[in-house]
């Protein structure tokens, strides 16, 4: 009997984490949101960005914070979560299109329940799961991918209707802070995992800054990409039907991406796997300025960025467990986790900003492929390539 109850823990973990995952994700639906503030409220490029940027920045400084009250409830932290996020869009549905109104909302209030969901939904279930670390990271993090196909749904279906842009928040803010306070009463665990570690750990070891620089660079380069995807489309005559199809076709892309990349780095030295994923991720960025991109050509791009794109998700956190032990994830992760914060300001922020000035997407579409490539350069370890080429040999 104890033995039932143990794995419907485990299992129940996962899948509330996963669902909190797709309720907290919602942002990543933001260029459509983007592409209605532009044309019908007069918004500036950088203003969608800011926003769109402060809810990535906060959500990780969010996470470093939670560590110092990992004796709370986690329910309790769930709860305070939802009445945040559902508080967030509510206010900015509320705004009468106030962009200052709209960036406490969504920018800070929705990035406060964003980190708490964040760290909670990843730090318990891989104490289940210490085999499969990976794969079971893949699976939860894959939720805050697949939000925004989701959102992109409901958001199109209520435009088309006739609604605007502010009811869509309202719907937003109702909707998924109704069913993460569902979620805050059922998830199955009381507080953060006990953690032990060395302040010096931190301050000096290499590992933390490498994995720091590379999530950085990584997501510096999808941010950038994600924040503008339906605007750089529009720039080369994809019809705006086409672009909700490619912002959904990324949003799944990403989702499978997580979860396979996931996989790949529990049979692969995560190290080789970053650095291919990374690869990847420049090449298909930059290739959108050398194919003659039309509408189906748009969709297979875009889902190919969203792919690689979700590598930085499950692979950086994977590495970091690997590296310091699940028990003292909640409380390294978060230290690493802060290259995301900053790439959350800097990437959509310099896309909109080199637009304003420029007047096309070109220039950023090239800054994103090329922080992405050092990034790969940095995990390019050769004694990982020999060591994987010396087991194939060996199977063989």
């Amino acid at each position: 009997m104890d033995e039932i109850i143990i794995k419907s823990k485990k299992y129940l973990s996962v899948i509330t984490s996963f669902v909190i995952m797709l309720s907290i994700g919602s942002i990543y639906a933001w260029s459509i949101f983007a592409d209605e503030l532009i044309k019908n409220y007069n918004w500036y490029s950088y203003q969608t960005q800011l926003v769109f940027g402060m809810v990535i920045a906060i959500f990780p400084f969010t996470m470093l914070i939670l560590r110092k009250f990992r004796n709370l409830h986690l329910k309790l932290l769930l709860f305070i979560s939802a009445i945040l996020l559902s508080m967030g869009y509510l206010l900015a549905g509320f705004s009468n299109n106030n962009f200052l109104i709209v960036l406490i909302g969504i920018g800070i209030l929705t990035g406060i329940a964003t980190g708490i969901g964040y760290l909670i939904s990843l730090s318990v279930p891989i104490i289940w799961f210490p085999q499969k670390k990976g794969f079971v990271m893949g699976i939860i993090v894959s939720g805050f991918g697949l939000a925004a196909v989701l959102l992109s749904f409901f958001a199109d279906m209520l435009l088309s209707s006739g609604k605007n842009i502010f009811q869509v928040f309202k719907f937003i803010g109702i909707t998924y802070g109704t069913v993460m306070i569902l979620l805050s009463f059922i998830f199955p665990s009381s507080y953060l995992p006990n953690e032990k570690y060395e302040y010096k750990t931190f301050k000096f070891n290499k590992t933390i800054k490498k994995l720091t620089l590379g999530i950085f660079l990584g997501t510096f380069a999808g941010l950038l990409i994600i924040g503008s995807l339906k605007p750089i489309g529009s720039q080369m005559g994809i019809d705006s039907h086409t672009l909700v199809i490619s912002v959904s076709f990324f949003a799944i892309s990403n989702f499978l991406g997580r979860i396979i990349w996931g996989s790949f780095s529990d049979k692969i030295y995560t190290s080789f796997v970053i650095f291919f994923a990374l690869l990847m991720q420049s090449i298909t960025i930059i290739s959108i300025l050398f194919i003659p991109v039309n509408n189906y050509l748009f969709i297979i791009i875009s889902s190919l960025i969203g792919f690689s794109f979700g590598g930085n998700f499950v692979l950086f956190a994977k590495e970091t467990s690997s590296k310091f032990g699940a028990q003292n994830f909640s409380y390294y992760y978060p230290i690493i986790f802060l290259g995301y914060a900053v790439a959350g300001i800097l990437g959509p922020l310099v896309g909109g900003s080199l637009y304003d000035i420029f007047n096309n997407y070109n220039y950023s579409i090239v800054a994103a492929s090329f922080f992405s490539f050092i990034g790969s350069i940095i995990f390019l370890n050769i004694q990982s390539i020999k060591r994987i080429r010396n087991v194939s040999t060996y199977r063989n």
